[in-house]
């Protein structure tokens, strides 16, 4: 392809991303990476047609544009790399099966953090590193480091607490030759995966050394970072990647040129990339020394909204089950227990002898048992298996079950269900699956039961703003007739109780300026010219409460910034919204 794209460098700690507006645009923004993914199955199929990797790649550059306006940094730089690798196909390359390979993977990868990230609220671009590193090795370049989105103050050395020059009771090649070999021994053993933790130990001791005797040099810094980084990685049990080895190895190539150009290249400053790695490192183990806590302090670090420890269980999520594959599984245990609690239910009113087939029941029992094992509900699982054990005494019972027994199993049945129906729209993370297993079967259920009345007030809101716009088109239509418009003030109320309900404060002062506009203006205005240009303004502020209420019925945690829109609307036409 003709067609090229600059791949630039990003330094700056991604800011926060706009959820109000990446909800808005989730829906139309998949299907663009659908169709655009499409096209690139179909080229895959038919190479012959150069016209379908075109329309991949124009899709990629409008996928691009979006995520960078979303400021959704992680996904713009995939979809960036993405376009610079789909430029560079060509018919024929020898390495044009594993291109294409890398590149489907990335359209894969795309959607599924964005939608991580509104299940989550919160952008971990640094997950997304290997599949760029995938797609940067497909075209030859060189891999991002794992601190590409961290930001730091690279003065930050020079504010770390001043320490003295240890005194040499050797002269310094000697000292470098004897801290590098110790190093190194260190190093093998951590690269063979063999005694690690004492051998990160060593490697630490090596730097300590070393950084003492460096004292308040300009490469001091580095050797005094990368020793917290070490003692870091051993004390939080980090995993050591591919990327983390190449670091440890990139400083033992420091200390050789140390080691050749002697004390005097103490004074040269150190390779920043190679200092903020070690700073990174140091700020996501997550560790509460006070070593670390001078390094994070001095090199101004913000706060990371993750740890290492979570990143591989993050990933895995990311890359698991997506949020339609959950509520594809949430639907078929919802069948599930329905018949379970039908069986349950005739049995209540006729006894245990109306139960026709308890194998069957059993079977279907057991099913829904395991489905919650595997997605990783383990303490609902748990409960329904001991009530199944109840289930086949009634079988092998000749006598008839108590009453209790069955409320037993039909309270279960009910917790399940108010589970089911708390996870249906999320992924399944570690804190959600932890909460799942942990808290009360009485607070599960509350807890569905009251999401399902705010849904329903959220839906009866929507189905009130609708009756208020059919009425103004109706108003409109008539040549401003007010019987159209008379109960319109009135629904609008009702919207801003269920609002208040709700505590959707913002939204329901909105409504209340919007009911006092109709009740107050468009009730009493007698100049149909004039009447024109209010009623647009005021359906500009009824569409963004539209949009506020569709915001909040994805998440509850939704911001209301959107609600801006309509404000601005209601201050044009002199109904400013109470503060």
């Amino acid at each position: 392809m003709t067609q090229s794209v600059s791949i630039r460098p990003e330094s700056a700690q991604p800011s926060s991303v706009n959820f109000s507006s990446l909800n808005l645009v989730h829906g139309e923004l998949v299907s663009t990476i659908e169709q655009s993914a499409g096209k690139l199955e179909q080229f895959v199929a038919d190479m012959s047609d150069a016209e379908l990797l075109q329309g991949c790649i124009e899709g990629l550059q409008q996928i691009r544009g979006t995520l960078s306006l979303l400021q959704l940094h992680g996904a713009e730089r995939l979809a960036r790399e993405a376009l610079a690798l789909a430029n560079e196909i060509t018919v024929g390359d020898d390495r044009m099966s594993e291109r294409l390979s890398v590149l489907t993977n990335a359209f894969f990868v795309i959607p599924r953090y964005i939608e991580y990230t509104i299940q989550t609220r919160r952008a971990v671009p640094v997950l997304l590193i290997p599949v760029i590193n995938e797609l940067r090795q497909a075209r030859g370049e060189k891999p991002l480091p794992e601190s590409h989105f961290f930001n730091m103050d690279e003065a930050g050395g020079k504010r770390l607490p001043p320490r003295g020059s240890a005194a040499l009771d050797e002269n310094f090649a000697a000292l470098m030759r004897r801290l590098r070999h110790m190093y190194q021994v260190g190093l093998v053993k951590v690269l063979q995966g063999r005694v690690v933790k004492p051998s990160l130990g060593m490697m630490e001791r090596a730097l300590e050394r070393l950084g003492a005797a460096a004292g308040n040099s300009p490469m001091g810094s580095l050797w005094r970072v990368a020793a917290v980084a070490l003692q870091a990685v051993a004390s939080e049990n980090m995993e050591l990647t591919q990327s983390r080895k190449l670091l440890l190895g990139a400083l033992d190539r420091q200390m050789k040129m140390l080691q050749m150009q002697g004390q005097g290249a103490l004074d040269k400053e150190p390779p920043q990339g190679l200092l903020k790695e070690c700073v990174y490192l140091v700020a996501v183990s997550g560790s509460s020394s006070e070593a670390v806590k001078q390094i994070t302090d001095a090199f101004r670090c913000p706060p990371l909204n993750y740890l290492d420890r979570e990143l591989t269980r993050q990933r895995e999520v990311m890359l698991g089950p997506s949020a339609t594959t959950v509520h594809s599984v949430a639907v078929v245990m919802r069948e599930e227990l329905n018949k379970i609690k039908d069986v349950l239910e005739r049995a209540s009113q006729s006894g245990v002898e109306a139960i026709s087939d308890y194998d069957d029941l059993l079977c279907t029992l057991n099913k829904v048992a395991e489905i919650l094992n595997v997605v990783g509900l383990v303490a609902p699982s748990s409960a329904l298996k001991q009530e199944i054990g109840k289930v086949e005494a009634w079988r092998d019972s000749p006598t008839e079950a108590d009453p209790q027994s069955m409320i037993d199993v039909a309270d279960v049945v009910l917790y399940i269900e108010s589970t089911i129906s708390g996870l249906e729209m999320s992924n399944l993370s570690d804190e959600k699956l932890a909460r799942a297993n942990s808290i009360a079967r009485e607070e599960v259920i509350a807890s569905s039961q009251l999401a399902e009345a705010e849904m329903i007030v959220l839906q009866e809101a929507e189905s009130g703003l609708a009756l208020v716009k059919r009425a103004l088109n109706a108003f409109a239509e008539s040549n401003y007739d007010r019987g159209h418009i008379k109960n319109v003030a009135a629904t609008l109320n009702s919207v801003r109780g269920g609002m208040a309900v709700l505590s959707l404060s913002r939204g329901s002062k909105v409504v209340a300026a919007c009911a006092q506009f109709v009740a107050e203006t468009l009730m009493h205005n007698d100049q149909p010219a004039a009447l024109q240009h209010l009623l647009e303004t005021f359906a500009d502020a009824v569409i963004g409460l539209e949009y506020y209420l569709d915001a909040v019925k994805s998440d509850r945690a939704a911001g209301d910034s959107i609600l801006e829109i309509a404000e601005e609307s209601l201050a044009a036409l002199g109904h400013p919204v109470a503060g």
